[in-house]
């Protein structure tokens, strides 16, 4: 395992990476004012417990 501090590091982790794909793909290219408030807890959830 290697000792990199992701908090100054300028590229994401592989999970939060996926997480942030997962993310963009939901949006969709969509301007934040053009998603509705029901699509919000799909879109924000980024683990599937």
């Amino acid at each position: 395992m290697s000792n990199i501090d992701y908090n100054k590091s300028s590229k994401a982790c592989s999970p939060c990476n996926l997480e942030c794909k997962k993310i963009n793909k939901r949006i969709n290219n969509r301007k934040l004012s053009e998603i509705k408030v029901k699509e919000l807890p799909h879109i924000l959830k980024v683990f599937n417990f």
